[in-house]
């Protein structure tokens, strides 16, 4: 353990746990890992309470409670880089001091893409989406120009406020104006499977099944807020849905869910390459990172079809979210990076958008929706959910067991309080 003095360690769990959560990492996560961080620093008293908007932490019972706020996202190469400070403040390679100047240094660090690049990625994972969710070339062709929209939109988003604000709803109408023009020239036979796929980017499904999964881990607060942000934004989609079928003057029955594949049995396997190809040059994912990024998805989407393909929609969505929070708890044993969190979040993204229970759930807000549906909807979230616990809770066990320097991570962070996984 590295000596410090109680000022800089807790400025460094700030900003280190900050940094987790800027980056993705669920409330219960980044609470286990800064009490574990602090405990190995030489504070043994160290506890932490996060939500998705900051961090509180004190060192002891009668330490002083810092907070620190969460301002922003990082991008996955950053992500990569703070989880690699992080590795070695654990095994202290590296001091305090050093690593809140390079946590500096990451903030600040610019992306290795152009941010043009990083928006048109969104044509890239809309038309991927499209390719499992309605593989028809008429479809492909105008889920690729919805997604520029959709881009275009995002773009004015970051300069003016009001888009920001209604960017769900914006672009849940701008998309589905379009499908529906499209639609009355050139049929498409499932016009809410395009637009789903469209804007799919832009839902909320990660962050509604990253609240049941806080709240199924003790994380109450943070959970229900995630959960209720989540649902404020279907409810926009819905809106904008709403608006654009009364514009075209459609009727809601214009909504269709009818699946069509003109493409082969191939097509979806296609778009989660071209999904994954998306999502790296979306996220600016680092070189390491890229290859175990594809491993994931391809080993989540494949263990998903098969299962669904056997046992239905709600298994086949457990068991590819098992085997995604499996896999990537092992991929840094074999990786020999922190790479955890960021080959995770993208197979996790194509979970949740590409799940044919998503479409049951546009039903549910549209109106559309029956008790099966409904159902459907609510037993698909639930089973993203429960899979992630139950593969990620596995994949550290093995972690553990075949690594007993890991063990010993877990003995200083099993803490009732601390660890809810």
């Amino acid at each position: 353990m590295v000596g410090m003095t109680t000022g800089p360690t807790r400025e460094v769990l700030l900003r280190m746990g900050s940094a987790l959560l800027a980056g993705g990492t669920p409330v219960p996560d980044v609470e286990r890992q800064v009490t574990v961080l602090g405990r190995s620093l030489g504070a043994p008293g160290a506890r932490a309470a996060a939500t998705p908007t900051g961090l509180f932490v004190g060192l002891s019972a009668s330490d002083g409670i810092g907070f620190e706020p969460v301002s922003g996202t990082l991008r996955f190469e950053q992500v990569t880089r703070v989880q690699d400070v992080y590795e070695r403040l654990m095994r202290g390679a590296t001091t305090v001091p050093v690593a809140i100047g390079e946590l500096d240094a990451i903030e600040a660090m610019p992306s290795s893409r152009p941010a043009w690049a990083s928006d048109l990625a969104m044509v890239a994972i809309g038309t991927g989406i499209c390719a499992i969710l309605q593989p028809t070339w008429r479809d492909l062709v105008t889920a690729a120009a919805s997604s520029l929209l959709v881009a275009a939109l995002v773009v004015l988003s970051r300069r003016i406020t009001v888009i920001r604000t209604l960017l769900p709803l914006l672009a849940s109408f701008a998309v589905a104006v379009l499908v529906l023009l499209v639609a009355q020239h050139w049929p498409l036979e499932g016009t809410l499977r395009t637009m789903i796929a469209s804007f799919a980017v832009l839902l909320p499904g990660s962050m509604i099944v990253t609240g049941m999964s806080e709240i199924a881990s003790g994380a109450a607060v943070a959970g229900s807020s995630r959960l209720v942000s989540g649902v404020m934004q279907l409810v926009l989609f819905a809106v904008g849905l709403f608006a654009a079928v009364s514009v075209t003057g459609e009727h809601l029955s214009a909504l269709t869910n009818v699946r069509a594949q003109d493409l082969g049995p191939l097509a979806p396997y296609i778009g989660v390459a071209v999904i994954g190809c998306g999502i790296v040059v979306n996220v600016a994912a680092s070189r390491a990172a890229i290859p175990w990024i594809f491993v994931v998805l391809a080993l989540t989407f494949a263990t998903q079809s098969i299962v669904q393909a056997a046992a239905g929609l709600i298994l086949g969505a457990l068991a590819g979210a098992a085997v995604a929070g499996f896999a990537a708890n092992l991929v840094p044993r074999f990786s020999g990076r922190p790479l955890r969190l960021v080959v995770f979040l993208p197979a996790f993204w194509l979970l949740v958008p590409g799940s044919l229970g998503l479409l049951s759930t546009a039903e549910l807000a549209t109106g559309q929706a029956g008790f099966d549906a409904a159902t459907l909807a609510i037993g698909s979230v639930v089973a993203v959910a429960a899979g992630t616990l139950i593969g990620s809770s596995a994949g550290r066990a093995l972690d553990r067991l075949l690594d007993p320097a890991q063990r010993r991570v877990a003995e200083l962070g099993d803490v009732a309080d601390v660890e809810r996984l």
